[in-house]
């Protein structure tokens, strides 16, 4: 990573060299075309030029155009990006159909609620009790024994914390309406105007409806009294700044914003990633499986087995999820980590379930189908049963998006994970805004939150998978969803104090004060990527870690 970052306006030059490809392309397409038919004899005769690359006789009067408009490989080149364009324009458009928030139960829902309004109640030694009354039924929100003080310094935070959701307007002024807009969508994945109408129908959906109306407003009161209020205004009066930039984050309803770019940006990272997995496969013997539709990275040293590693006697297998951005091509280190072998005691397996859909893979029949939880628990299980691993476990290791993969093993397959590193995690305290507002939603004001901005955030693939794929119920990872969580040899997190993509302080007190302290490493001076990546990585150390014997 750089020492020192550079300034936003280099992060501008860089994306506007590369997204003026497509406009710059599309010129000389029509140039090209227009050229040859207004110089033409008539319009079959400059189509003919056209399609054979030739120049028309009155061309000659204007020599500088004609050098510049004769490369019928520029014309093809160009040709590529117009069609590419408008493809992608097309599935741009494909993707703007509203998605799910959460496909969750109902009593998880209560949980979640539960877990985000009692995070941080025990300051001052108060219990959430105090606050909160359960209610008999599972599927039923507690209820609020009384309201915050304005002032408690738990109210003060949580209404910082809460009022990200809300952009353009001040902590007090959000109403009613606006709690009712948010929750609507986390709840339920719906305008609360949707509701509403469907509450005014007829028959079972109406009754649906109206339950959803009723937990709605439990919900409501019980954020009220977690911020210290009895109730949320009905009505406030808003300057004409926020009545300009007010507006509620609604991820899966709100539009998807996709930045184009040209195909020469798609064709590089295939090439990067094709050449990378080449040099794993003559240097490593590293190979291309498939399991159903998704492929996967397997290396296997001759001299492991199974049951050696079930003895403790050699590492178990790492399997390693990576985050969003290019590919396999960004975590060259990783790669070269993991099978170094003057890093590791003995040689262990490899396995890297590919991810197209965050990997600027477009032109795989999955780059717009994501996995969900359940298939993705499903194939990679398939996948460590195949090759033996089932029969000793494995280590996860995971990056960044890939925490949330992480997060789903750990809810479906908890049972083949024994060692959890968790690197730069975008899973914990999913109710809190500052991940979808830190990296859809936010003015990027620096190089990196720039760059991060056009090459990945409004990438296709990737503003598919945030924001029409993106379901905090499975995404979320609780305490108490990782076995061993507070044990340094069974799990470990990675947190980058200087983080752009979440809010790394928070997150930091958020897993100290749940019984993670011994587990986390933090330092504040790194950014997002800086533990895995570049010269100041850490991976020696993770890599000791994986092959520490168990305890």
């Amino acid at each position: 990573m750089l020492s020192q970052e550079p300034p936003k306006a280099v992060a501008k030059v860089l994306v506007l060299a590369v997204w003026g490809i497509t406009p710059i392309s599309w010129t000389y397409f029509i140039l090209f075309i227009l050229y040859r038919t207004l110089l033409a004899e008539n319009l079959a005769d400059g189509l003919r030029h056209v399609v054979r690359g030739t120049l028309p006789v009155a061309a000659r009067r204007f020599p500088r155009f004609s050098r510049a408009l004769s490369s019928r490989g520029w014309f093809l080149y160009a040709l590529i990006e117009v069609l590419f364009s408008l493809y992608y324009r097309h599935l741009a458009a494909r993707v703007q159909v509203p998605g799910v928030s959460h496909t969750a139960t109902r009593n998880y829902v209560v949980k979640a609620i539960t877990t985000a309004l009692s995070d941080g109640m025990n300051k001052e030694g108060t219990d959430r009790k105090d606050l909160f009354k359960a209610k008999t039924g599972a599927e039923q929100l507690p209820e609020p024994n009384r309201h915050l003080a304005w002032d408690d310094p738990r109210a003060v935070e949580f209404r910082r914390e809460m009022s990200g959701w809300f952009i353009g307007i001040k902590t007090e002024n959000i109403t009613r309406q606006d709690v009712y807009e948010w929750l609507s969508w986390a709840l339920f994945g719906k305008f609360y105007k949707q509701l509403q109408e469907e509450d005014k129908e007829h028959g079972e959906e109406s009754e649906h409806a109206q339950k959803q109306l009723e937990f709605l407003e439990d919900a409501t009161r019980l954020f009220a009294a977690r911020s210290g209020r009895k109730e949320f205004p009905e009505h406030v009066e808003l300057s004409p700044e926020e009545k300009r930039s007010k507006r509620t984050m609604l991820l899966s309803l709100d539009p998807v914003r996709v930045s184009s770019r040209p195909f020469g940006l798609y064709a590089a990272v295939a090439l990067g990633n094709e050449l990378a997995r080449f040099i794993w496969s003559r240097r490593y013997g590293m190979q291309r499986l498939k399991i159903g539709d998704v492929s996967y990275l397997l290396y296997i040293p001759s001299e492991w087995s199974a049951s050696a590693a079930k003895k403790g006697e050699m590492p178990l297998p790492v399997l390693f999820l990576h985050g969003l951005g290019i590919g396999m091509v960004q975590y060259v280190d990783v790669v070269r980590g993991l099978l170094n072998p003057e890093l590791m005691r003995q040689p262990r397996p490899v396995l890297i379930p590919l991810q197209p859909w965050t990997s600027g893979d477009i032109l795989s029949p999955r780059f717009l189908r994501p996995w969900r939880a359940p298939e993705s628990a499903a194939l990679i299980r398939a996948m460590i049963e195949r090759h033996g691993f089932d029969e000793c476990g494995v280590s996860v290791m995971s990056h960044s998006m890939g925490t949330i993969l992480h997060t789903w093993l750990l809810k479906h397959m908890s049972d083949l994970i024994q060692r959890s590193i968790l690197v730069d995690p975008v899973c914990f305290q999913l109710w809190a805004p500052h991940l979808c507002y830190r990296f859809l939603y936010k003015k990027a004001n620096t190089f990196i939150e720039y760059a991060l901005r056009y090459f990945v955030a409004r990438e296709l693939g990737t503003a598919n998978v945030l924001t029409r794929n993106f379901d905090w119920s499975s995404n979320v990872l609780f305490i108490d969803d990782i076995p061993n969580h507070d044990n340094p040899n069974r799990t470990r997190v990675y947190l980058a104090g200087s983080d752009t993509v979440v809010d790394a302080p928070v997150v930091e007190r958020f897993l100290a004060r749940n019984g993670m302290r011994d587990v986390l490493e933090y330092r504040k001076g790194l950014h997002h990527g800086t533990y895995v990546m570049g010269p100041g990585n850490v991976l020696p150390q993770i890599v000791s870690e994986l092959d520490a014997p168990l305890k």
